[in-house]
């Protein structure tokens, strides 16, 4: 375990603790509250929390009862500690919405029927034992990070391997796309909406993109808003989208966490870290007293 200590102590500062693990994340958004004036550490939780939620819990109370901070700020699976929030009395306040609400996003079947309820775009969803009549088709577990569980079958054996590697665990098989990959990083609270764009200009293969363009997008952002409106969501929320060739919009999932385009839309004036806990400590404030969202290539 480390601490990341980003500002010099002060008593008169609000305290933020980032607990949890996903990549860089939480050193991103520590040195964007450090330089909001908020006193952050970050504690990575190393282990599988999937695995291990018993560890994650333990290891929480652990960090809350040595440095006694004022906000809890999630980084990586966000249900663990949703269920925490609903569970444990006399916690600080944590950035999380209840699980019933994350798991219902963080679910690709669920966000996906949620979505499709709502009348938005998604490519086409093939039966569990459905077999498509072209290739290639996307392979996804139902919950899974940083692209982990999301494979793309060229054959009808390799789809019919893959099937049978997760067989009788919850899955989605759909149509492939050919075009662009966007993400949407939106807030939703009280009387409080904001949203960012970026599309993807080069990949690693899974995980975050590794190059990506900052550039508005209303439609996608319209599509976020609305399912956030849906489940009355109070929070940090990430969207995938594929764009196709003719310029339609096809949503493709829900990360109801930060993500890994954080520093993207951060260096565009979407301070997000910073904007969840001033909803949280001044709510009343004014929170539209930020950088101009410019349009520009990020390369990271």
């Amino acid at each position: 375990m480390y601490i990341c200590k980003l500002m010099e102590m002060s008593a008169d500062k609000i305290a933020v603790l980032l607990f949890g693990t996903m990549g860089d994340i939480a050193e991103t958004a520590g040195n964007a509250l450090a330089r909001s004036g908020y006193e952050a550490r970050a504690i990575p939780f190393p282990q599988n929390l999937l695995h291990d939620e018993c560890g994650y819990r333990r290891e929480l109370l652990k960090a809350v009862k040595t440095f006694h901070p004022d906000i809890i700020l999630p980084v990586g699976n966000t249900v663990a500690i949703s269920r925490i929030k609903a569970s444990v009395p006399g916690m600080p306040a944590i950035v999380a919405e209840s699980p019933e609400k994350t798991e219902l996003l963080d679910s690709k079947i669920s966000s996906s029927a949620l979505a499709a309820r709502l009348g938005i775009p998604q490519p086409r969803m093939y039966g569990d034992a459905e077999e498509p009549d072209h290739f290639p088709v996307i392979f996804k577990r139902d919950v899974s990070f940083a692209g982990s569980g999301v494979y793309r079958p060229t054959t009808i054996q390799a789809l019919r391997r893959i099937r049978e590697h997760f067989a009788g665990k919850p899955c989605l098989v759909e149509e492939y796309i050919d075009g662009e990959d966007w993400s949407v990083d939106a807030i939703r609270s009280e009387g409080y909406f904001r949203y960012g764009c970026y599309r993807s200009l080069e990949n690693r293969g899974q995980g975050p993109s590794i190059v990506r363009e900052v550039a508005d997008n209303p439609i996608l952002g319209m599509y976020a808003r609305t399912i956030l409106d849906a489940v009355d969501w109070h929070g940090v929320c990430g969207m995938d989208f594929r764009v196709d060739r003719h310029g339609r919009p096809f949503f493709l999932e829900c990360n109801p966490r930060l993500t890994g385009g954080l520093e993207t839309q951060i260096s565009a004036g979407f301070d997000i870290p910073s904007i969840l806990v001033r909803l949280r400590t001044a709510p009343d404030e004014r929170l539209d007293r930020v950088r101009p969202y410019l349009r520009k290539p990020e390369r990271e």
